[in-house]
């Protein structure tokens, strides 16, 4: 990026696009933290059907349908969720970057 386009057009658009995207970002921030839990479920579910030594149900729960089930569905909805936040998190840099570079323009260091 260069540093002499970054205008407060651009700092404008990166607030929007953080504030267009809060709602979106908190329902996968919830959606993730919810299927946390869900594969601690499937897992303990699956664990209580086996049979066998500890180690065997363990092993069969991990393995088991409902728990892949568990964790493909939360690596999907984390996959959204970092999406999200790095987009978020690029434009609050550019908010940073515009600042430092203001403040220093006030200073006349630029």
């Amino acid at each position: 990026m260069n540093l002499e386009q970054l205008t407060e057009n651009r700092v404008e658009e990166a607030l929007i696009k953080l504030s267009d995207s809060d709602e979106n970002h908190a329902a996968w921030a919830g959606q993730v933290k919810y299927l946390e839990e869900a594969l601690k479920q499937a897992k303990a579910h699956s664990f209580l059907l086996a049979e066998g030594t500890v180690a065997e149900r363990e092993a069969k729960a991990v393995a088991s349908q409902s728990y892949s089930n568990a964790v493909f569905a939360w690596t999907e909805a984390l996959k959204h969720f970092k999406k999200i936040d790095n987009e978020r998190n690029h434009e609050m840099r550019i908010i940073d970057i515009w600042r430092t570079l203001s403040s220093n323009r006030r200073q006349g260091n630029v």
